[in-house]
């Protein structure tokens, strides 16, 4: 009977949806809708034959608006904006004009879109911060958003342009992707850059992919996956554009004669420099691709230009560079034809913590049909006579797999002087433990229940994430005593963030009234750990608040398990810690006799590194 009760706990857990909560000019909490499926603000269907159009000197085929309106159309059918409404759209290349709010330099810059190929595409906006109009219905409080784009012939958005050699008529640039290049990513992208599997993702792996940091993931779809029609400009190639150009700096951004006879003599030293290398790739670190007149000023004896690449001790090609690229001169023309010359899809995460955003992620990558999109421009035969489908359903959402209880599950429970109990075993291994809400990290990924080496059962493993129990009886016993054992990593990085046990009375989820923290952080190499007990209890007055450190015993990073058991009693007013039924804190006025409490957590946000991670299980709740 209990072993039915606590399942059938488990499935209203799953169930239930939080209620939305709205926060004026804000909008609702993005965790209060995150699970609703709000859906599109209209659902595209273009019946109508597609037209042609112009704007300024482009001219757009049917044929290009006509697969414009398909992109949209594939969108809706794979993703169904969760937590966030959607609005998708299509478009062509915004055509350059003299802007007069604009600055001289930024005008400039702009007319170098004219260079550009002909673009055509589809986008996606998902508005996070939402209201509720007058009928009911989701509208966007502001006007932040995600994106995502399938493009036809896209260049500007994923390159990094090289303005100071560029013009109206040729636009040279440098594509940053680090996943091609022999550096790769910086130690602090590479998790973003494997998101939910990314990197090697079966429904991408057989096309061009990569991340670009702090600003979005791109697919590209080639012709039997050619290389990008694309050509690498040589070292002597550019200081002779940058020599037709300096004028014309001048002219837009100006300094005055005597600085621009240093960079025109600064120029020429250049040239010499390089002129070994005259016939060599010219590579430039991103940092360097916003070249200015200024720079030439600058460039003298020992001042580091566009093409040095050493660290602050001098050390030579220690950061990735990418070779400066401009666009074939076929490419250009023969991107006005119907056929695209490569096909680019993207979408951005400006929230990796948020699941709006991960939905978004995971869905593009599961849900979207990159094989039949390749088939249909590429190898239309294939498909000839199939409508597209999406390769999963767009509202999908994958099943709590609840595994049998353990013994010590049915052993707890039949004890009525067992509050709680939670040792993960309902929970299959590799899966978000059933029966706690769970929040993303920042590398977008949860907490998952896991089989340690040297723990003996099932644990969760935190690194950098958040779990609260909703299963959670509420309030909790006046006297309690409340066990879990802990663990960490072997090698866990000494100064790394601490797990934060907070066992609270809250007003509104998430919102702590008062409180109990216990954060724990291991040693290093045998020696013992930090613990940090903060209590916050203002009313009425003369109870325990702030914060005291004290030496976690026998908790250190040098084995396998590292594995301690942590007690916290309450009886009447005072509040006790034990590591290992080792005291460490005792305090007689910590609480008000009658207080409950009501939600429970455990918090190491902030770590990412492979070893910082934290392992608990056997959580016990015993009233006194």
């Amino acid at each position: 009977m209990n072993k039915i009760i606590f399942l059938a706990l488990i499935a209203i857990a799953i169930t239930s949806q939080a209620q939305p909560v709205y926060v004026d000019r804000i909008g609702f909490k993005l965790e209060s809708i995150a699970d609703i499926d709000i859906g599109w603000m209209e659902i595209r269907k273009h019946t109508a034959a597609p037209k042609g159009k112009q704007l300024g000197d482009r001219i757009y085929s049917a044929g290009q608006i006509g697969y414009s309106q398909k992109f949209v159309e594939w969108m809706q059918q794979s993703y169904v904006p969760r937590g966030c409404l959607g609005n998708a759209t299509y478009f062509q290349n915004a055509i350059p004009k003299f802007n007069p709010t604009n600055s001289m330099l930024g005008n400039a810059i702009n007319m170098h879109a004219q260079a550009l190929p002909l673009l055509y595409g589809a986008q996606t906006k998902v508005h996070m911060f939402l209201k509720k109009d007058a009928q009911g219905k989701f509208v966007p409080q502001t006007g932040h958003g995600d994106y995502w784009y399938i493009e036809a012939n896209e260049l500007h958005s994923i390159s990094d342009p090289v303005s100071f050699i560029s013009s109206p008529d040729e636009y040279y640039f440098v594509l940053p992707d680090f996943s091609s290049n022999s550096k790769g990513y910086k130690a602090d992208d590479k998790a973003a850059s494997n998101l939910m599997g990314f990197a090697n993702h079966k429904n991408i792996t057989t096309y061009k992919h990569f991340y670009i940091p702090h600003s979005q993931y791109v697919v590209i779809l080639t012709k039997d996956n050619e290389e990008l029609p694309f050509e690498k400009i040589t070292i002597g190639d550019f200081f002779t554009e940058a020599e037709k150009q300096l004028p014309v700096w001048q002219k837009v951004n100006p300094v005055s004669t005597e600085n621009f006879s240093k960079a025109q003599k600064n120029l020429t030293r250049l040239k010499e420099k390089y002129k070994s290398k005259w016939n060599g790739i010219a590579e430039m670190k991103l940092s360097k691709t916003q070249i200015t007149l200024q720079d030439f000023v600058n460039a003298t004896e020992g001042y580091e230009d566009m093409f040095d690449n050493k660290d602050i001790y001098g050390k030579e090609g220690t950061e990735a560079t990418f070779p400066v690229l401009k666009v074939k001169k076929a490419t250009k023309e023969l991107s006005k034809t119907n056929q695209p010359q490569w096909l680019v899809i993207r979408w951005t995460i400006s929230m990796p913590n948020q699941p709006y955003n991960i939905h978004l992620h995971e869905s593009v990558l599961n849900n979207f049909n990159f094989e039949y999109v390749y088939n249909y421009f590429f190898n239309p035969e294939k498909v000839k006579g199939q409508t597209y489908k999406p390769l999963r359903s767009p509202s999908y959402k994958e099943a709590a797999a609840v595994t049998e209880a353990s013994e010590a599950v049915k052993k707890n429970m039949a004890d009525k002087n067992i509050y709680f109990f939670e040792d993960f075993s309902t929970t299959a291994p590799g899966k978000k433990p059933v029966g706690w809400q769970v929040k993303f990290a920042n590398s977008g990924t949860t907490a998952i229940v896991t089989n340690p080496d040297g723990l003996d059962g099932n644990w969760v493993e935190l690194r950098g994430h958040y779990i609260n129990a909703t299963l959670l009886k509420n309030p909790l016993p006046q006297n309690f005593t409340l066990s879990y054992e802990l663990g960490a990593a072997q090698n866990f990085t000494w100064g790394a963030k601490g797990l934060t046990m907070q066992l609270s009375k809250e007003t509104s989820p998430g919102n702590a009234e008062s409180f109990i923290k216990l954060k724990l952080r291991p040693g290093f190499n045998g020696s013992d750990g930090e613990a940090t007990l903060e209590t916050k209890f203002p009313f009425p007055p003369g109870y325990s608040n702030g914060a005291k450190w004290y030496t976690a015993p026998r908790f250190s990073n040098n084995k396998k398990s590292n594995r301690i058991i942590v007690t916290i009693k309450k009886m009447e007013e005072t509040l006790q810690v034990f590591i290992d039924k080792m005291k460490v804190a005792e305090y007689e006025k910590a609480i008000p006799a009658a207080h409950l409490f009501n939600a429970l957590s455990f918090d190491c946000s902030g770590n990412s590194a492979q070893t910082d991670k934290f392992y608990i299980s056997n959580i016990k709740i015993i009233k006194e």
